[in-house]
């Protein structure tokens, strides 16, 4: 982690996604994101091409990255705000369908 006031200052999506896998594993990242590439036959290269892409998956990722890692750092929850803010603002400009609301699980140590 870094010392700068935003905690994914210089974080990589490949960093974020080798650290997940290493402290929670893909089943469980599978469990708390309902997302298909952690669930079937999850892979650091397929799952780093759908968050390239997906930015609805990638925000989800990046917080259950913050409160794993981050949780400490002064400026988390204000990215986390900002990140569901977008994520808001991006689902209210589409007209496509949405899907269900997300309710964030939370972590239970092992």
């Amino acid at each position: 982690m870094n010392n700068s006031n935003e905690p994914l200052h210089g974080v990589k999506l490949e960093q974020i996604l080798i650290e997940l896998e290493k402290k929670i594993g893909w089943e469980k990242m599978g469990e708390l994101l309902n997302i298909r590439c952690f669930t079937n036959k999850p892979r650091l290269k397929s799952s780093l091409k759908f968050l390239r892409t997906t930015p609805w998956a990638r925000s989800r990722v990046e917080i259950l990255y913050l409160k794993t890692f981050c949780s400490k750092h002064k400026a988390t929850g204000k990215l986390i705000r900002s990140i569901l803010a977008q994520k808001t603002a991006v689902a209210a400009e589409t007209t496509s369908t949405r899907p269900a609301p997300f309710v964030w699980p939370t972590l239970k140590n092992k």
